[in-house]
C-alpha cells in the first residue's frame, strides 16, 4: 500500500496586542485560513482519495513573556467551531495551539522549538473527515 498527503495552507491574520509591556504583550488575533488537503491510497487492487478545501475564519489570542531580553516565551491558540445543531447537514471545527521558546542570537537570526496542536474536523451533507496532528517542532528564525 502506498499513501501520500498533500497539505497547502496560507494563513492571514491581524493581531491586535491589548497588553504591551517591555517584558511581553498580550492580544487578540482575527484570521482567515486557506487550507486543500489530498489523501492518497494505492494498493493492487484499489485506489482511493480525498481531498478538502475551506476557507476557515477563525479568533484565537496570543501571549509572550521575554524571560531575558533575547529569550521568550510565546503561546497562541485559534480556532472555529460551526456546530451542527444549526444544521444537521453542515458542521466543522478547527483548534490550533502553539506554545514555543525563542532564542535570538541577533536581530535577524535566532531559533525556536515548541509543541503545537492541529486539530480539525468537518460534515457537509453525507461527507465528514478529521485530521489531527500534533508534536514537537524545532524551527530556524531568520527576519530581514
Amino acid at each position: 500500500v502506498n499513501s501520500t498527503l498533500d497539505w497547502k495552507s496560507a494563513r492571514f491574520a491581524y493581531e491586535f496586542d491589548f497588553i504591551s509591556r517591555n517584558r511581553g504583550f498580550g492580544g487578540l488575533i482575527v484570521e482567515a485560513k486557506y487550507t486543500d488537503v489530498q489523501v492518497n491510497l494505492t494498493a493492487p487492487l484499489i485506489n482511493e482519495f480525498a481531498r478538502a478545501r475551506a476557507p476557515i475564519p477563525a479568533l484565537g489570542g496570543i501571549g509572550r513573556v521575554y524571560v531575558v531580553p533575547n529569550i521568550s516565551i510565546t503561546g497562541e491558540v485559534t480556532g472555529f467551531k460551526l456546530p451542527d445543531s444549526i444544521d444537521s447537514r453542515y458542521g466543522g471545527h478547527y483548534v490550533d495551539v502553539d506554545v514555543y521558546g525563542t532564542v535570538n542570537f541577533t536581530n535577524n537570526i535566532g531559533v525556536k522549538g515548541g509543541y503545537r496542536s492541529l486539530d480539525m474536523g468537518y460534515l457537509v451533507k453525507q461527507d465528514n473527515g478529521s485530521f489531527t496532528l500534533k508534536g514537537m517542532y524545532f524551527a530556524a528564525v531568520l527576519r530581514y
